[in-house]
């Protein structure tokens, strides 16, 4: 069973590597649909799309790694990064990869810009205000229409 759930989280964290700008361009494009419809804004579109900017966000920080890059270790860092890395190339002993904060030191300096962790991290906390606000003020109409 736990073999099962870890590569079903392995092959999520590929496609998440290969289709980032995917999470961002469907909730956009639902918020969009949703607001041409009812002619307002959805409620749910400003933690939808604080979330999936993060989504995307630690999408496009994971493709810039090694990971998911079942090779040779020296062959790596040619494939991760061919402009600065030749094949052959062998990172530092020291080097390693982190899912969080997201990290890649196997090449040497990190792989990861230094925007996304920062990025991820103000995405999900903007997320996470917008869903307490959100729940707060469906919670505070529904006691108002209770006592009046």
């Amino acid at each position: 069973m736990l073999e099962t759930l870890t590569f079903v989280l392995l092959i999520g964290l590929l496609l998440l590597a290969l289709a980032w700008p995917v999470a961002v361009l469907a909730v956009l494009a639902l918020a969009a649909l949703s607001w041409w419809r009812h002619g307002r804004r959805p409620a749910w579109a400003p933690p939808a799309v604080a979330a999936a900017t993060a989504l995307a966000a630690y999408g496009y920080g994971l493709s810039t790694t090694t990971f998911g890059a079942w090779t040779d270790p020296d062959d790596r860092c040619g494939l991760a990064r061919p402009d600065l890395y030749a094949y052959g190339h062998r990172g530092p002993e020291s080097g390693a990869l982190s899912m969080w904060p997201l990290g890649d030191t196997t090449c040497g300096p990190d792989l990861v810009p230094g925007f996304v962790n920062p990025l991820i991290a103000g995405s999900v906390t903007v997320a996470v205000a917008a869903t307490v606000a959100l729940v707060a003020r469906r919670r505070r109409a529904a006691l108002a229409g209770e006592r009046g």
